[in-house]
C-alpha cells in the first residue's frame, strides 16, 4: 500500500473493531521459523496422503512422515511440501519483501505460529498441531512425488468423521447462519430426521467457528469456496486447513492481502462467512420482493412420474486442481 505507515494500516484493517492485544507486538514480515524437533535419523518422508490427487511441481504435496519405531514405520505426522517461489520486483519494494508476503510456505508458517502463540487452548485444538518446519530437504529424502526443499510438519488430519474438531457447545460464532440453515431444512420438506438436520447444522457451525477463530487472530483464509462446506469424507472437509494464500496481520503495510487489494478485516470476514448471501433463493427473494415460500414453491416441484436420464461425468482431475 503506497504512502501508508504501520499505524494507518492497523487502523484500516481493524476499522470497525479494536485490535487484539497481541497486535501490539512488533511482528516482522520475515518469519522466525520453528524447526522440526525430531532427529533426522528417526523419520523419513513416505507416500502421498491422498493417492488420487494429481502431483506436480506446481501442487502442494501432502506426504506421510513416518517414524522409525522398533523396526516398524509408524505414520504419525504429515509433511506439506511447498516449492520455492520466484516473485518479480514490484512497486520498488524489493523482490525479497514481496516474496515474504506472497510465498505460500511463509503464509502457512505465519498462520500456524500465530495460532500456536496467540490462540487459547479451547480453540487451538480446532486446527492441526504444528510441529515445525524442515528447510533443507534433499532429493534423496523423497520416495515419491516432486522433491522440494521446504516442508511444514503437522498433525495428521484425515477427511473423516473421527478427525473433526468440536469446539465448546456454547460458542455462538455463526449462530445466525446455523439457525437460518435449520429453518431452511425444515421448510424444504426433505423428510430428514432430527438427527440428520442437527448433523448438517453442526457441519456449518464447525466451519463458521473455524473461520471466526482465524478472524479473531487477525488471520484471513483467502480461499473459502462453497464446496468447502461439505460432508466428512469429502476431500474438501480438510481444505480449510490450507493457508497457502492466507494473510496474517502485521503492522507492516502489505502489497496484497490474500492476493487481492488490501481491505479491512470486517469486509474480508463478511466475504468468507458468506453462506447465506450466496444462497440462490435468498437472492431471488431479495431481488424480486417475492416471499421466500413462493420462491421455494417455484423452484422445487415434485417429479411425479416423469422419467429422468442419468448422466455420469468422469474427469481425471479433481475439482480442487
Amino acid at each position: 500500500m503506497a504512502n501508508v505507515n504501520a499505524r494507518d494500516w492497523t487502523n484500516i484493517f481493524f476499522s470497525s473493531q479494536s485490535p487484539p492485544n497481541f497486535i501490539n507486538v512488533n511482528y516482522e514480515t520475515q518469519v522466525d521459523l520453528k524447526p522440526f524437533h525430531l532427529d533426522r535419523e528417526k523419520w523419513l518422508l513416505w507416500k502421498p496422503v491422498a493417492t488420487d490427487r494429481r502431483s506436480g511441481q506446481d501442487v502442494i504435496q501432502v506426504l506421510w512422515l513416518v517414524i522409525k519405531y522398533h523396526g516398524r514405520m509408524v505414520p504419525k505426522y504429515v509433511a506439506k511440501v511447498l516449492q520455492l517461489q520466484r516473485v518479480p520486483d514490484l512497486r520498488n519494494r524489493g523482490s525479497r519483501v514481496v516474496m515474504n508476503e506472497l510465498d505460500p510456505f511463509l503464509n502457512e508458517v505465519r498462520v500456524f505460529q500465530r495460532i500456536e502463540k496467540c490462540c487459547d487452548n479451547a480453540r487451538k485444538i480446532y486446527f492441526p498441531r504444528f510441529y515445525g518446519v524442515v528447510t533443507d530437504l534433499d532429493r534423496s529424502d523423497f520416495c515419491s512425488g516432486y522433491p522440494n526443499r521446504r516442508a511444514i510438519i503437522l498433525e495428521a488430519i484425515k477427511p473423516e468423521l473421527a478427525s473433526r474438531r468440536i469446539l465448546a457447545a456454547h460458542n455462538h460464532n455463526g449462530t445466525g447462519r446455523v439457525e437460518s440453515l435449520r429453518r431452511g431444512l425444515q421448510n424444504l420438506n426433505l423428510n430428514l430426521s432430527d438427527f440428520e438436520r442437527e448433523f448438517y447444522c453442526s457441519l456449518l457451525a464447525d466451519r463458521c467457528r473455524r473461520l471466526s477463530t482465524l478472524h479473531s487472530l487477525a488471520i484471513t483464509h483467502g480461499d473459502v469456496k462453497d464446496e468447502h462446506f461439505r460432508l466428512p469424507g469429502d476431500f474438501h472437509d480438510t481444505v480449510l486447513y490450507d493457508f497457502s494464500v492466507s494473510y496474517t496481520f502485521s503492522p507492516e503495510p502489505p502489497y496484497l492481502v490474500n492476493f487481492r487489494s488490501p481491505q479491512p478485516l470486517k469486509v474480508i470476514s463478511d466475504y468468507e462467512l458468506r453462506a447465506k448471501v450466496l444462497d440462490f433463493r435468498d437472492h431471488l427473494a431479495t431481488s424480486t420482493g417475492a416471499a421466500q415460500k413462493d420462491i421455494e414453491t417455484a423452484l422445487f416441484q415434485p417429479l411425479q412420474d416423469e422419467r429422468l436420464e442419468l448422466i455420469i461425468l468422469r474427469v481425471k482431475i479433481r475439482p480442487d486442481g
